[in-house]
């Protein structure tokens, strides 16, 4: 046998009679450009890369899912308070919400920011979601279960909003 490693940074062990590869250990091949734990629980953290996330298992650092969404590239991650959703913030303006065991697509909010979403954050009773962009806008989102939409907009900032972070009052700072 031997290993073999890719350009998108996967490492196969390949059986040299069969020539069979067994995929063994894999990593974002480009720039990681958030990491991020669920609330109060450590065994699986998530980062984001260029047209990916991956989950990943904090104990054995093997990856868990991948969700792809191809030629756009995904700026940050967050994991909504209670589980049960992956939010993002992404290159074409849009945020997109995952179900977090299988990576299939919840819902998308086109048209969030114009120049990408930067920064995401949730609020502790899972009903708002605030973003921040590239050109400074600070947004909340009102996350309902069969829609979503802005409640407010901000403009105060002259550049990025690199991080966002709610305090327990459901305001954010």
């Amino acid at each position: 046998h031997f290993f073999c490693g890719t350009s998108h940074s996967n490492i196969y062990w390949v059986d040299s009679s069969s020539l069979a590869p067994e995929l063994r250990n894999t990593c974002h091949y480009n720039k990681i450009n958030d990491i991020v734990f669920p609330h109060n629980y450590s065994d699986v953290f998530a980062t984001c890369s260029l047209g990916e996330i991956r989950i990943w298992n904090a104990k054995n650092r093997h990856e868990i899912l991948r969700i792809q969404v191809p030629t756009v590239e995904c700026y940050c991650i967050g994991f909504m308070r209670d589980g049960k959703s992956i939010i993002s913030g992404w290159s074409d303006g849009k945020i997109r919400a995952f179900y977090p065991q299988s990576g299939k697509l919840m819902y998308v909010i086109n048209d969030a920011h114009v120049h990408g979403v930067t920064a995401i954050a949730s609020t502790s009773d899972c009903n708002k979601i605030v973003s921040g962009g590239l050109e400074g806008e600070v947004r909340i989102w009102r996350i309902g279960r069969q829609s979503q939409s802005m409640e407010a907009s901000m403009k105060e900032h002259r550049n990025r909003v690199w991080s966002i972070k709610v305090i327990s009052d459901l305001t954010s700072a």
